[in-house]
């Protein structure tokens, strides 16, 4: 038996006794080291999201140490250290034979249709594994995850090297798309958002210029920061009607707008907008496996910042301290980590 918190919905998650996963023979059995709650687990403890069903171990951003290996698994051995790719494409449909697993259309994710890493252990295939650099920590090693989120976002986007580029939404996911941007475009990477604390943190990671919608509005500021052109790219990670209106009016005709953010269902654009202004709209879900080795190399090679996103951490047991904290908005987070 093995400690797991299982969730029952909205905010009722129970540590409790569950059997250990037993493994198939392509599997690899994980022992949880570090494993961050995101965005869409805090939509489910609120009751805005119904993709996930309970009774659920959660779980999606993690890493961890190999405790024991399927039978015909021969790269991997006891011991190692490793973060898990957790979106397992089928292979075989239309979407994966052309590369784009993120739009499989058969696809699982570890803690959304399995049991995830919310738990002491978690089995995962070992084709979903990545050996993990000694100089990458296990707490940074699960924001891998957020970033491929971020990285996709942005290898899909066109640029030319002297756009400029607005992220709108400073979350973790924003930020990742900031960090990945300014590796990619030599203009400048402006960051919008209403809360004080994550512009700090823009400012920190390289963004240009960071605009306070709650104190300035945000199309005026870009037309000052532009000279009345608009922004080349945007790509918007909140996902309300009121980013993606600001995210239209932010870019210039002909421009590029990519929607990574994902919450309200059905979002109004304003027609005018797009089709005389030539406006190309995308919408970028989760990544490839290639953007997730991307990311790891990134993260293995210093060219981006992981820890500053990482503000609290908990034990398995505190799990509701950290739920109360991602849905209360009373204590500043960016990125909170479980340690089963």
């Amino acid at each position: 038996m093995m400690k797991a918190a299982v969730w029952y919905g909205g905010k009722d998650v129970r540590i409790e006794d569950v059997p250990e996963p037993r493994l198939n023979k392509y599997e690899v059995l994980i022992k949880v080291k570090s494993v961050g709650i995101c965005g869409s687990d805090a939509h489910a403890f609120e009751g805005k999201s119904k993709r996930r069903v309970p009774p659920l171990i959660m779980g999606h951003e993690f890493a961890g140490v190999i405790a024991d290996i399927g039978s015909e698994v021969s790269e991997f051995q006891n011991g190692d250290r490793i973060v898990v790719e957790p979106i397992i494409s089928c292979g075989v449909c239309e979407p994966c034979s052309i590369g784009k697993t993120s739009i499989c259309t058969k696809v699982k994710v570890i803690g959304l249709h399995t049991p995830g890493a919310f738990a002491e252990y978690v089995a995962v295939p070992a084709r979903k594994c990545y050996k993990l650099p000694d100089n990458v920590s296990f707490d940074e090693a699960a924001l891998i995850e957020p970033l491929a989120v971020g990285m996709r976002s942005v290898s899909i986007t066109p640029t030319n090297v002297s756009d400029n580029v607005l992220v709108i939404g400073a979350g973790t996911i924003g930020l990742m798309v900031l960090q990945v941007a300014r590796l990619r475009v030599g203009g400048r990477v402006f960051v919008s958002d209403l809360i004080d604390y994550k512009l700090e943190l823009a400012k920190r990671l390289g963004a240009d210029e960071t605009i306070d919608t709650r104190r300035e509005n945000l199309i005026d500021r870009i037309n000052e920061l532009t000279g009345g052109k608009g922004i080349d790219v945007v790509i918007e990670a909140v996902g309300i009607q009121d980013t993606v209106r600001q995210a239209l009016a932010a870019v210039k005709r002909g421009g590029e707008v990519t929607i990574a953010g994902l919450f309200e269902p059905i979002i109004q654009i304003d027609i005018i907008k797009v089709v005389p202004g030539e406006l190309t709209i995308r919408g970028s879900y989760s990544y490839s496996g290639l953007d997730f080795k991307k990311s790891l190399d990134l993260a293995a090679n210093g060219r981006v910042q992981l820890k500053p996103f990482i503000t609290h951490t908990f034990p398995l047991g505190e799990v509701r301290k950290a739920v109360d904290i991602l849905t209360d908005g009373k204590e500043k987070h960016i990125k909170i980590l479980l340690r089963p």
